[in-house]
């Protein structure tokens, strides 16, 4: 015995055909189609029948063709599938805001009223990029709702990210269109990061300022805190203690710790200011002028 197509993928409602046809020799007494929704009854003198089917809605029963041939009846199923696209995909509001300290986070995907769900397989997208693939694992050919819900890791670059889910029928030969959920805007809080995360040094000479710079990038933006060594510094405080870039001039060496915090964490660096005797601008020119002459061209008179 013989199917024509060997499995048939058809739509809830819809329609299809199949041809059973046997190539035995033996005196074949006839051949037909059982079915629920509609048979053929038994063709006598044929070896071919077809089955049609107008309306594909019996979820549970399996069509069968028969052949009498002397006296002895054999069957064969058809393998067929009635599948029903999802009434509705739909992606919960993630949680928000996310945390890039805080672990995984879960992206909820729910499919409503679709079949068959062992079938099913739901994806997940980031920025059109697909970040997580997961086949339903149940059983079944009658409609159900299916919610899955995979653990995701998020960094900085997530922040305003968009974020779906999809769902599809993995179907034989046929590749029905995707039904999509509406996007949402992931909120992600990251804890700051210096510009420049090293520990600085540096030297302030009479008469100039030096700046030391704090400057963080987090979300939500960094709060600055400045901490001092030397209490007869405390003049700074009246100053801008909270702000990224503290300026300070030839009195206020010392050792200077920054603090950049948010609600996701904080990082500290350290500045350490030499307090250096002399000029900068005769230094500098010293430095210039042996870099241009021989050094027994130079001399100088000190008052």
């Amino acid at each position: 015995m013989k199917l024509d197509p060997p499995m048939v993928f058809v739509e809830y409602g819809g329609s299809t055909s199949v041809n059973c046809s046997t190539s035995s020799c033996n005196n074949v007494e006839g051949i037909g189609w059982e079915y629920s929704s509609g048979g053929t009854g038994l063709k006598e003198g044929v070896s071919t029948v077809e089955l049609k089917i107008d309306e594909a809605k019996d979820w549970l029963t399996t069509p069968q063709c028969y052949v009498w041939a002397d006296g002895i009846q054999k069957m064969k199923r058809l393998p067929i599938t009635i599948y029903k696209m999802p009434k509705k995909v739909s992606m919960p509001k993630p949680r928000s805001p996310m945390y890039t300290t805080g672990g995984s986070e879960l992206l909820q995907c729910d499919v409503e009223d679709v079949a068959p769900v062992d079938r099913l397989v739901i994806s997940w997208y980031k920025e059109n990029k697909m970040i997580f693939q997961r086949a339903s694992e149940e059983k079944g050919k009658v409609p159900v709702n299916e919610s899955l819900q995979p653990s995701i890791e998020v960094d900085a670059a997530d922040d305003g990210a968009e974020v779906w889910c999809e769902a599809k029928l993995n179907l034989t030969g046929q590749s029905p269109a995707p039904m999509r959920s509406k996007f949402h805007v992931l909120t992600v809080f990251y804890p700051p990061t210096f510009a420049n995360p090293e520990n600085e040094t540096h030297d302030i000479y009479v008469g100039t300022k030096i700046s030391l710079n704090c400057s963080a990038t987090g979300n939500p933006a960094p709060v600055y805190s400045w901490h001092f060594a030397d209490p007869t510094q405390k003049w700074i405080h009246k100053h801008n203690e909270i702000e990224p870039i503290l300026t300070l001039g030839f009195k206020a060496s010392g050792v200077y710790s920054c603090t950049a915090s948010n609600v996701a964490g904080r990082v500290t660096k350290y500045f350490y200011a030499n307090r250096v005797q002399g000029n900068a601008l005769f230094d500098n020119l010293l430095w210039c002028l042996v870099r241009l002459f021989p050094i027994d061209l130079i001399s100088f008179n000190l008052i």
